[in-house]
């Protein structure tokens, strides 16, 4: 956790706040970095200073380049002010609802506001970095090598079947879209006037754009009517080959994310149980293994 006097030094450094009578509390919420709600002459703002050892996985001018642009694209709230060396961000708050895995599965239209603003961005914004989530897995994989990582005894059986993924993944390719790739609950905040925002562009980059929606469908407990609405939504229409593809994108999503989770195990001090974040995505690729309809999936797509 940062301390005091980091967070007031940063706070110095913010342009827009020059002279400022700044006052500020943390904010809840985020794994790997930390917020502050920020007071200035009655107007609200949030400061997110990254956390320690971030810059491991994270380019930050990628990061900035692909905040401004979903900004512009309508979805992200506008970038006010970067502090450097510390990549600092500060940006407007927004009034509103923060939204749960729980609350989202409850609720059609935040399903259907959620995967309209993904679209949305997918459609009108341009990033500056690619992101292939087949080559980002190997990257990480390399990496958690590196440092000594938990790997499970069935791994080598989980790689082939990411291999089989990958191939499928060939077929009817869409074009790569600016993607999210981190579509967390926690990233979503419904304001006032109903319009939903997408907060955290960290791991922005031109993806697969049903690697996006396969990644909110394994984070939330969506119901199988609710799967077949993010396409409709997304689609403008049921298509059940896209559908087959979001849903083994799920597999994608948790694999990468794994080794992710035990990357940080090793070598992250932030107070976060990443060992046990990452044992349940590695169940939860096993369970979608499994599925009855995964071999449909893998042959539909």
């Amino acid at each position: 956790m940062e301390n005091v006097a980091s967070v007031d030094g940063i706070i110095k450094k913010v342009d827009i706040w020059k002279n400022a009578d700044v006052r500020y509390k943390p904010l809840s919420g985020g794994i790997t970095n930390h917020n502050y709600l920020c007071t200035v002459q009655g107007k609200k703002y949030v400061l997110r200073i990254p956390g320690a050892g971030t810059d491991t996985f994270i380019n930050r001018a990628y990061e900035l380049s692909s905040s401004i642009a979903a900004a512009e694209a309508g979805t992200s709230p506008e970038i006010l002010s970067v502090v450097k060396p510390e990549d600092a961000l500060v940006i407007p708050f927004i009034e509103g609802e923060v939204l749960h895995p729980d609350t989202v599965a409850a609720d059609d239209g935040h399903v259907v506001k959620i995967v309209s603003a993904v679209r949305q961005v997918h459609e009108r914004a341009v990033f500056e970095t690619e992101t292939n989530v087949f080559e980002m897995t190997r990257r990480y994989i390399a990496m958690a090598k590196d440092v000594n990582a938990f790997f499970p005894d069935d791994f080598g059986w989980m790689l082939s079947i990411s291999e089989k993924i990958e191939t499928a993944m060939d077929r009817d390719a869409p074009a790569p879209a600016a993607c999210h790739n981190d579509l967390l609950s926690e990233n979503f905040i419904v304001d006032p006037e109903g319009k939903l925002w997408i907060l955290d562009w960290e791991y922005g980059g031109m993806n697969d754009p049903f690697f996006d929606l396969g990644d909110f469908a394994v984070e939330h407990p969506l119901s199988p009517g609710q799967l077949k609405l993010v396409i409709e939504t997304y689609c403008g229409e049921y298509q059940h080959h896209r559908f087959c593809r979001m849903m083994l994108h799920q597999l994608t999503a948790d694999l990468w994310w794994c080794q992710w989770a035990m990357i940080q195990d090793r070598i992250s001090k932030i107070d976060f149980d990443f060992y046990t974040y990452g044992l349940g995505r590695y169940s939860r690729f096993r369970d979608n293994y499994y599925h009855r309809d995964f071999n449909g999936w893998l042959a539909g797509v």
